[in-house]
């Protein structure tokens, strides 16, 4: 009886240990179990200069750099739109080429499981 209950014991401290070693090498994020990081989205001018309009969008949802990685992917997928996150604040830095609203830009993470909870307008 003892060497099943010791046998037993071995058995789920070993496979707890493979599962914590599997999912460092592995992945395994708060968006999904081994899930493959989407392609990086780049905007097509990253010269700051170019966009007169900038703004700080607060943002929901964001945990981990897959989040970041997906919400400026949702910014740079639209034309004119140059955006920077930053995961510790959850915000986001937004430079439009053209005046934006807060419901276009809340509009751009439509499809994705973020919320934009505030936008402001940056005086410069």
């Amino acid at each position: 009886m003892h060497i099943a209950m010791i046998t037993a014991a071995g058995c789920g401290a070993a496979l707890i240990v493979w599962a914590s070693i599997n999912k460092i090498r592995h992945g395994g994020s708060c968006c999904g179990e081994h899930e493959t990081a989407a392609a990086k989205i780049r905007a097509s001018d990253r010269n700051l200069s170019h966009y007169p309009s900038h703004y700080t969008a607060e943002i929901e949802g964001m945990v981990c750099a897959h989040c970041v990685r997906n919400v400026e992917n949702a910014f740079h997928a639209v034309d004119g739109i140059y955006a920077v996150v930053d995961l510790s604040h959850k915000t986001a830095k937004l430079y439009a080429m053209y005046p934006l609203t807060r419901r276009e830009a809340a509009a751009m993470l439509d499809g994705t499981s973020y919320t934009l909870t505030a936008f402001k307008e940056e005086k410069e």
